[in-house]
């Protein structure tokens, strides 16, 4: 569906890679130059794909400084021709980007962008170049970005200090009171705190230290990201020559995706960049990534610690062990074929819960949840990686490495079954035919790089038919043994494998914080006083520079957009809507937009009947319906029917606010009192088996097998529980923001409790609940099921999307679903769904009562095992009933991308600085992500924010013809039109904008709002 053409630079020996889809084959977009037609009767909907282009570098690390890391966020700290400090966050402010970023793996360094509109691309196209040929990273003048962005030497927090009366205007730090007398230094840097947040996820941390192992030989054996012990040796001059060796076109593999004007441009543009840099082939030579042989004569084992939080009683953590087993797979290239077998082998072991590796290890109950994620093909070399976390006690690591490999000696034995393979087979062929939404080129991009890095054609990663075909082949002549034979050769007679076990540590963290005192400390021992003035100077001089405001002619360099760059209508997404479909009683809801002949369905049903003390049951419930098997099918069986005839079958939750009625379409504080609580069941599958899907709804609703699941509920609140507190160390920030908003809003507080920390105890009770009663368990699920089923059908609904083709083919299909297939109401006619946009949800009144107790509004601090911290303030800034205007949302973009960006992240060190507000609640909240601050600094900066905003209201927003508050709005509106979705995202949302009462007059609205913003609107928030 596409034109993939390769290029070479005749100047420079760069390679340029092409990707031109069909739909964009006939010319430019829309006029002006974006690729959505604002005035089609769709309100502005169209599937053309974003506009993407990149560009990449080999980049082989020589130690774990993290220099290839620390380059990444550097040379886009202002470049030759946008000498601002930092072009990157102006990018964030004020473009209509869909995709901005920059991406370190082991061996490469990849620069990719994206927009749907003509102007911003090609000025996002030439920051980048600019950036990536001609920073100021390494230059003279930029001698700071190394301190902000990598690492440096700040002085340390006055906690301690009984020195420091904090009336001396240095607040918070450490102060020499006597001539000659040093301050103590600590370690700063956003690339220093962003890994040190890396190395406190234990399961980050099990893959850094696996990869070391497993390549001894070659660049994996160093960690390109940086380990914070080693990132502090890393010297301007190895910054530099790193640079200099490495980011020279010879060495560049550049990337374009769109229509022929924009290749045009993209050649022409980067020809202008690369032509004078001339051929160095030296670049690309030393940037080879080597094979690692495989030498170990017998499998490498080791053990390390990995921190924890001592338990609430103070004793001894009882989070648990982890084990993971990794093999090298190869030591030269795999045939395309070999290379997809392996892809169709890792379903085949671990892409489902019936999978026999996964479910055996989940069965097993020697720990609470897999980890390791099976194959990673993105490098030279792939690797195959199983285990599990959670392991309660040390002797059982042993039975669970016995076992692991003893299920793959079975497999070898026995091989799979013709179900097994043809469903993983169709699951793999299904996501391969699919495709990506507007972000398909940045797959291609991606994608072809895991081949194009080594010299190998690009097209070797993206076209698979052949492959597929020759697979297809050797499945029918030799059915399971050519996995059976992977296996043996792969794996059981592999000793190049590393064997890792992480055991908890209660002291590991204290020990982490001391020992990085004591490096600082010996590092500043070894100084003499002028260099020790050097550092101090030169901490200060990076603080003022910080701090000072650029030039008007240096923010003028950056490139801008202008209002009239952007569409004045919001994109709107087909929708059609059929109460009583068939006389069925139940509404059908249509999406007609191009899916390439896929039907993308779901059959949602209100669950309001259930009672809140039974919503802990979900879940449960959603687990069963997701792996468990039928009444005359086993789990594995039923699961395998759904892989062969689909492209999967997923049942969950959605909690959607609406409306109140009477209420109008301006945008108001909503009581947090009105909503639905609905359960789906969603699938897609080509238009031939439609009628399969529904029949795969129909068992899923009525017929799942509660009384032989109890394995299957047991492993899954299990993973469940241990996911979450994984989840709550190392994405801390969205858990202190749904927290604070859970306490202002009864709705809000119904998320905290289902997805939140307080998941964490109401898991725990659910385990034990139906551990010790599971007869009982598995009644209140069946009362459960038929309370949803039973229900009045004025609360169900079933939704399609597809192309015209599609949905005239799904409506026989559907009709017979929803009169023969879905139970009929039995006995007393059920009483009509309430009307949730009248009358408040029966949740409600229960949970406000458990917020009150477990939520209430007040300061807490949650203890982890990290090393940085995830902080978070906020209130309720609009009440319930008040108008919220469209310019809220620039004021908290500007928020985000301005103070918090160079306060909490540039100046502090903060890997991450946001700012979110709701229009659906008033609450506002300051947040941070992999922090290494005291919260009380942080808390501190976050004070200032109000500040900031009303100074700028005098100042900076109000200059060059409030040329600030333009940037913020178009970066606002770029927010809010994001991506072109794919066929099954736009038929999502336009579902969910319609249950929500959302009406295109109301966006409309918002969006006018946002596109008048003035300064008073920053005044007034």
């Amino acid at each position: 569906d596409a034109r993939l053409t390769l290029y070479r630079h005749r100047a420079t020996g760069a390679e340029f890679l092409a990707f031109v889809p069909d739909i964009l084959q006939n010319g430019p977009g829309s006029s002006g130059g974006n690729l959505r037609n604002s005035g089609d009767e769709d309100g502005g909907y169209d599937p053309k794909p974003d506009k993407v282009f990149g560009v990449a570098f080999r980049t082989k690390p020589e130690s774990s400084t993290g220099v290839p890391h620390i380059l990444e966020h550097s040379v886009l700290c202002g470049s030759q021709k946008y000498p601002s400090r930092d072009p990157f966050a102006y990018l964030l402010k004020g473009s209509l980007q869909t995709f901005l970023n920059a991406m370190t793996y082991p061996d490469r360094t990849v620069y990719p962008v994206a927009s749907r509109n003509r102007a911003d691309f090609r000025n996002l196209m030439d920051v980048y170049l600019d950036a990536v040929f001609h920073p100021r990273a390494v230059e003279d003048e930029g001698w700071w970005v190394l301190r902000q962005e990598g690492w440096r030497y700040d002085v340390a927090d006055s906690d301690d200090d009984p020195n420091n009366n904090d009336d001396d205007g240095n607040e918070g730090e450490w102060t020499a009171t006597s001539p000659g007398e040093r301050v103590p230094f600590v370690y700063k840097g956003v690339v220093y705190s962003e890994m040190k947040g890396a190395y406190s996820d234990p399961e980050d941390y099990m893959d850094r230290v696996t990869q070391s192992l497993l390549f001894p030989d070659n660049a994996y054996f160093y960690d390109s990201g940086g380990d914070p012990a080693v990132i502090p040796t890393l010297t301007r001059e190895e910054f530099v020559a790193f640079y200099k060796k490495y980011y020279h076109p010879t060495n560049a593999r550049l990337f374009v995706a769109g229509d022929e004007s924009d290749v045009y441009h993209a050649l022409s543009a980067a020809d202008h960049y690369m032509t004078p840099m001339g051929y160095n082939p030296e670049s690309r030579k030393d940037s080879v990534i080597s094979y690692q042989q495989r030498k170990f004569s017998k499998p490498l084992s080791q053990r390390k610690p990995f921190a924890v939080a001592p338990s609430d009683d103070g004793n001894e953590s009882s989070e648990g062990f982890m084990l993971c087993i990794t093999w090298l797979l190869n030591t030269q290239p795999l045939s395309p074929m070999m290379e997809l077998a392996w892809v169709v082998l890792d379903e085949l072991l671990l892409g489902k819960s019936t999978s026999p590796l996964d479910k055996i290890l989940r069965d097993s109950g020697l720990g609470e949840e897999l980890i390791g994620g099976g194959l990673d093909n993105e490098l030279l070399q792939s690797t195959f990686a199983v285990g599990m976390r959670g392991v309660k006690n040390r002797e059982d690591i042993g039975t669970l490495e016995e076992l692991i490999l003893n299920t793959l000696h079975d497999l070898d034995s026995n091989g799979f079954t013709e179900d097994d393979i043809a469903s993983s087979l169709n699951t793999i062929e299904f996501s391969l035919r699919e495709g990506g939404g507007g972000l398909r080129g940045m797959e291609v991009f991606l994608g072809a790089l895991t081949k194009w890095n080594y010299d190998l054609s690009p097209k070797d990663a993206l076209v698979y038919e052949d492959a597929l075909k020759e697979l297809k082949d050797e499945i029918e002549r030799t059915g399971s043994n050519t996995f059976q034979q992977m296996i043996r050769d792969f794996l059981l007679t592999n000793n190049h494998r590393v064997i890792l076990e992480l055991y908890p540590s209660t002291t590991l963290e204290a020990e982490k914080l001391q020992d990085e005192k004591i490096q600082a400390k010996r590092a500043q021992s070894k100084m003499n006083d002028k260099e020790y003035e050097n550092v101090i100077e030169e901490g200060k001089t990076l603080k003022k520079l910080q701090a000072e405001e650029e030039s008007s002619e240096v923010i003028a360099s950056n490139p801008r957009l202008s209002i009239s760059d952007i569409d004045k209508s919001p994109i709107e997404y087909p929708i059609e809507v059929e109460e009583d479909a068939f006389g069925s009683g139940i509404r059908l809801i249509t999406h007609e937009v191009a899916s390439s002949g896929i039907a993308y369905v779901n059959f949602g049903m209100d669950v309001s009947m259930i009672p809140y003390e039974d919503i802990e049951l979900f879940p449960a419930l959603i687990s069963l319906m997701n792996e468990a098997g039928t009444s005359d099918m086993s789990d594995s069986e039923f699961r395998n029917y759904i892989g062969k005839v689909s492209g999967g079958v997923d049942a969950s939750l959605q909690i959607i606010s609406v409306k109140p009625t009477g209420w109008d379409d301006e945008s108001k504080v909503l009581p947090g009192v009105n909503m639905l609580t609905m359960l789906f069941v969603g699938g897609k599958c080509t238009s031939d088996k439609i009628s399969d899907l529904f029949d795969i709804f129909q068992k899923v609703l009525e017929d799942i097998d509660f009384e032989n699941s109890h394995d299957i509920v047991r492993n899954a609140l299990k993973s469940k529980l241990s996911s979450t507190k994984s989840s709550i160390a190392s994405r801390g920030h969205s858990f202190v923001n749904t927290r604070i908003r859970g306490r202002y809003s009864v709705r809000n507080y119904v998320d905290e409790k289902l997805y939140g920390v307080t998941r964490l105890p109401d898991l725990s009770a659910l385990l034990d609940s139906f551990e010790s009663d599971w007869s009982g368990f598995v009644h209140r699920l069946t009362n459960m099921r038929k309370a949803i089923l039973n229900a009045n059908r004025d609360g169900m609904l079933l939704d399609i999307t597809g192309d015209g083709v599609v949905l005239d083919g799904a409506m026989e299909s559907a009709k017979v679903f929803l009169m023969d297939r879905l139970p009929l109401d039995v006995g007393k006619k059920p009483p009509p769904t309430p009307d949730f946009r009248s009358v408040p949800h029966p949740w409600i009144d229960a949970a406000r009562k458990d917020m009150n107790a477990k939520d209430a509004v007040q300061d807490e601090g949650i203890v982890v095992s990290t090393q940085v911290a995830y902080v978070g303030q906020g209130g309720r800034i609009y009440d319930v009933g008040e108008k919220v205007s469209g310019s809220t949302s620039v004021v908290s973009h500007y928020l985000t991308t301005g103070y918090m960006w160079d306060t909490v992240r540039a100046k502090m060190g903060a890997y991450g600085a946001y700012s979110s507000f709701s229009s659906s609640d008033g609450v506002v909240t300051l947040y941070t992500y992999r922090d290494p601050n005291s919260p009380d600094d942080t808390l501190k900066a976050f004070d200032g924010a109000a500040d900031d905003i009303l100074t700028a209201t005098s100042s900076a927003l109000i200059q060059d013809n409030n040329a600030a508050i333009t940037t913020a709005v178009i970066g606002t509106i770029g927010s809010l039109d994001g991506s072109a979705k794919s066929a099954e995202s736009a038929g999502w949302t336009a579902l969910i904008r319609w249950l929500r009462g959302e009406s295109a007059k109301s966006r409309q609205r918002w969006r006018d709002e946002v596109l008048n913003t003035k300064v008073d609107d920053f005044t007034d928030f």
